[in-house]
């Protein structure tokens, strides 16, 4: 069998043979059988259900679900938004039963506690030559509190400092006021040639605890101390024999910490000040007047024994 075709002449113009081929053209998605069998075909076409996408023209494209390209913001930036989590869940445990929900793990917000001002200090002068070279290095605009926390912890560990001190915790089930001990090997007792014995008493907790510009005088870097929560208190002395009176100032705050070892560093500083005057007994020894002392400090916590124990003054006696 012969099929016929359309074949066009050699004078066929240009836009003759357009009209003959635009119908083809057109009609690209039809089956060819459907025209070829009902004119030249001997033997009867067999019958089939034609596909919808060959008898059918070809729809436009729409847009699905699947084609739409993901939020760039969601894709690019890493950000899942609360409902777009929601229907990748839903998504997911319809079609894969199995698969483990996605679990989103928020990130943890690191939360400084509030310093406590109680236990065994260890304090070191201001002053201190090697200790204020660390504070402020050449060409540093803020001070290196980590250089001298380390720094401390050397002389520390020699069990050399420039004064200790123990601070009570408040006990809010008793009576009895926040109070604690000072003692320094250069505040010395003429007469009995050792420590005063010097009393902390008095103290009250604040918010914003701050130095007066006198006081910052003795700090090495009094533009960087800014205000914080802090205790101050007075300082004394028991009565004895010989000593008119007794009276100063004793500040602390916390300006540094560092997480290490899964233990918490910190780092104090604080100003103290301690007048003393002494009567006839001490005047005919040759001791004069009195004293004064004053100075900013630097303060890390007490070492610890073997056994968990704080090294350092303690409570002393029984108030």
């Amino acid at each position: 069998m012969q099929r016929s075709q359309v074949v066009p002449s050699a004078s066929t113009s240009m836009g003759s043979l357009k009209r003959v081929l635009s119908p083809e053209l057109v009609q690209v998605a039809a089956p060819a059988s459907s025209v070829s069998s009902k004119q030249t075909s001997r033997r009867p076409a067999k019958r089939s259900k034609p596909s919808p996408g060959a008898s059918q023209p070809t729809p436009p494209t729409q847009k699905t679900a699947h084609s739409t390209p993901p939020s760039p913001v969601k894709l690019f930036k890493g950000h899942v938004t609360a409902a777009a989590s929601h229907r990748t869940t839903e998504s997911t445990e319809e079609t894969q039963p199995g698969v483990l929900k996605p679990v989103v793990v928020p990130q943890p917000t690191v939360t400084e506690l509030s310093p406590s001002f109680s236990g065994n200090f260890d304090l070191y002068g201001m002053y201190l030559p090697y200790l204020a070279k660390l504070c402020l290095p050449p060409g540093a605009t803020s001070p290196d509190y980590s250089a001298v926390y380390d720094r401390i912890l050397s002389s520390q560990a020699k069990h050399d400092y420039t004064a200790r001190c123990f601070l009570s915790p408040h006990d809010v089930s008793t009576a009895v006021p926040p109070h604690g001990r000072f003692e320094s090997s250069s505040i010395i007792d003429p007469m009995a040639e050792r420590p005063f014995e010097i009393n902390l008493d008095s103290f009250t907790y604040k918010k914003a605890l701050t130095f007066t510009p006198t006081e910052r005088l003795s700090f090495q870097v009094p533009e960087h101390s800014t205000s914080g929560p802090g205790l101050v208190g007075h300082t004394g002395l028991l009565p004895v024999c010989g000593i008119k009176n007794a009276r100063g100032i004793f500040k602390i705050k916390r300006v540094w910490t560092r997480e290490q070892g899964g233990l918490l560093r910190e780092l104090f500083e604080g100003f103290f000040s301690f007048s003393v005057g002494y009567d006839s007994m001490y005047r005919k020894a040759g001791h004069g007047n009195g004293a004064t002392y004053k100075f900013a400090f630097w303060g890390v916590r007490a070492m610890k024994d073997n056994t968990g124990k704080e090294i350092g003054l303690g409570p002393g006696k029984t108030w």
